[in-house]
């Protein structure tokens, strides 16, 4: 399988420890719901440790069945930069022009990319229970699990409040600094900033609405702004 730097390499050895897709907790999940193989992180970029800010950007679930298949998870690796990254639609858009702004150049391989839940029920709208959401992120613990590799000092949440209740769960301490909304062209959308720590590591964790459907110019200069000011 193709793997962009050794940080991509150690967490799918990590998927294969931790059993994500044949273990209990899955195959328990997997029997209760229609769901996807797991797909792992889109990509860490081979530049990530060479900034300042390292910034980590979390989904709420990849759609469809990307990438090929690797031990019972799909590695998209090599999906991501190839299929994904210069796509126009928001999600991926929205991203580049941030990385854009932030390191002067729109290379996937500044930032890094994954989702807070790696399988999906549904290839439009995230329809994931709460007994999905439970068994992904607080029982196995794979986002937890991803960020101990990748040790963003940034994350960013683009799953607005649909995972308010868990995003705390991650970390072993989550301060809110700040809970409420931020305009963006003529709509609002959800703004939370907050500071967290897992074990030694310390992140700035923002939580934002999904870029869909947002004016492009001020979603980007207001995510840019809370970086570049952290």
């Amino acid at each position: 399988m193709n793997y962009y730097n050794d940080i991509e390499e150690r967490l799918a050895q990590q998927y294969l420890t931790l059993g994500v897709g044949t273990n209990k907790i899955c195959t328990d999940c997997h029997q209760d719901s229609n769901l996807s193989m797991p797909i792992g992180c889109w990509c860490v970029g081979s530049n990530f440790n060479n900034h300042q800010k390292r910034i980590l950007f979390v989904g709420k679930n990849a759609r469809g069945n990307p990438g090929a298949i690797e031990n019972n998870f799909r590695n998209t690796f090599q999906y991501a930069r190839d299929k994904l990254w210069n796509k126009r639609w928001a999600y991926w858009s929205y991203t580049r022009a941030i990385s854009q702004k932030i390191f002067k150049n729109d290379s996937i391989e500044n930032i890094a990319f994954t989702n807070i839940v790696k399988c999906n029920s549904s290839g439009g709208v995230d329809t994931t229970s709460d007994s999905i959401k439970n068994n992904c992120i607080l029982k196995l613990k794979v986002l937890q699990n991803e960020l101990q590799i990748i040790n963003p000092t940034h994350i960013i949440y683009y799953t607005s409040y649909f995972y308010d209740n868990y995003i705390p769960n991650v970390f072993n301490s989550f301060t809110i600094n700040y809970n409420g909304i931020r305009s963006i062209g003529k709509r609002t959308m959800p703004w939370q900033e907050a500071i967290a720590t897992l074990g030694k590591q310390t992140f700035y964790v923002l939580r934002v609405g999904h870029p869909q459907y947002k004016e492009k110019s001020s979603f980007v200069d207001e995510i840019s702004n809370w970086i570049e000011n952290t």
